[in-house]
């Protein structure tokens, strides 16, 4: 059914976003200066899980190369300060930063180079040591697009007296319309699928399931057509898209899981485990499991779980959305 599996894969960039272009227009007019060689402005985008900030910061930002715009894309999950610089400075072109640099260090070296550079700044609600953003917003010439789920939480992220990230430009993603959604799901269609293996309908169906998710969509075409070469089918039927949506979720929320951090994953084991848990349990069994940060840090890593439809509050206290899906076993960074 197959002729390019990879073009379902969630790092795929398509060649058009449709449904963004004034998302597309907005951040562009933030970047403009970049693109003559002066310092810009940085920006956020904010909305709900797949609905395209990730895809459309990186289609702007392979566009602006052809302008001379450098970039880097970097998860603020699972990476320490450290790490997050470490990287920005690796793929900086005008930046050489040997392995023994300190975490002050290598923020100095980003802010020498007067050469725009654009970093994507993604997942800032995972982000466990805020002063990266003071390290960043230090640097003249350096510009974030920074990505978040609620403005309100993401925006608490950012350090007293770092202005030009407190009061920078808010673009918001909504969820995609119907007709958006179906046009991207086709588009991925045509360069994965065989001609006939999945017909309008069927992928009306999944487009109206997807709630404006490009993600989940994706997810659950790809899903239909696994489960169609598993019972031996030579295209989707409808029992295939009847049962692709859970596998949606499930594979969703394992890859979602997967990338978050170790003390992400040590609250997701408590509530799991031990769960129903009101919050001051959940720090409990945190701290038991071996984990390391205040009380505050576990309430922030509670909320990314709950975006990722991890975990659910009920009237007994949280518990996981699925009790069959266990957390990763990651070691203790020692950075």
């Amino acid at each position: 059914m197959y002729l390019a599996a990879d073009k379902l894969e969630e790092n795929y960039l398509p060649n058009a976003m449709p449904g963004r272009e004034p998302q597309l227009e907005r951040i562009s007019d933030v970047l403009e200066p970049a693109t003559k060689g002066q310092p810009a402005e940085s920006c956020w985008e904010i909305g709900p899980s797949g609905v395209g900030k990730t895809s459309t910061a990186k289609f702007l930002l392979d566009e602006a190369q052809d302008w001379g715009v450098d970039w880097t894309y970097v998860s603020c999950t699972s990476n320490t300060r450290w790490q997050v610089l470490k990287q920005i400075a690796d793929d900086h072109p005008a930046v050489i930063a040997e392995d023994n640099k300190s975490t002050s260090e290598l923020a100095d070296l980003i802010a020498l180079p007067d050469k725009p550079f654009v970093v994507i700044l993604d997942e800032i609600g995972g982000l466990d040591e805020p002063a990266l953003l003071a390290d960043l917003a230090n640097a003249e010439w350096l510009s974030l697009i920074l990505i978040g789920h609620r403005r309100a939480n993401a925006l608490s992220q950012v350090p007293d007296r770092v202005d030009r990230l407190r009061y920078a430009d808010v673009v918001e993603f909504e969820p995609y319309s119907h007709d958006a959604l179906f046009t991207i799901l086709d588009a991925r269609r045509e360069v994965a699928l065989q001609h006939g293996v999945v017909d309008d309908s069927q992928l009306d169906r999944i487009v109206a399931e997807a709630g404006g998710s490009a993600r989940f969509g994706v997810q659950a075409l790809r899903s239909a057509v696994d489960l169609g070469i598993d019972r031996g089918h030579t295209t989707v039927r409808e029992e295939d898209i009847d049962d692709c949506f859970e596998r949606a979720h499930e594979r969703i929320r394992k890859q979602q899981l997967e990338s978050l951090s170790r003390g992400h994953h040590l609250v997701y084991r408590a509530i799991r485990e031990h769960g129903p848990l009101r919050p001051v349990e959940i720090y409990e069994h945190y701290d038991r499991l071996g984990g390391e940060h205040s009380r505050q840090t576990t309430v922030k890593y509670r909320r990314k779980l709950d975006e990722y439809d991890l975990i659910e509050e009920t009237v007994d206290g949280w518990i996981a959305v699925d009790e069959t899906l266990a957390a990763p076993l990651r070691e203790q960074r020692v950075i």
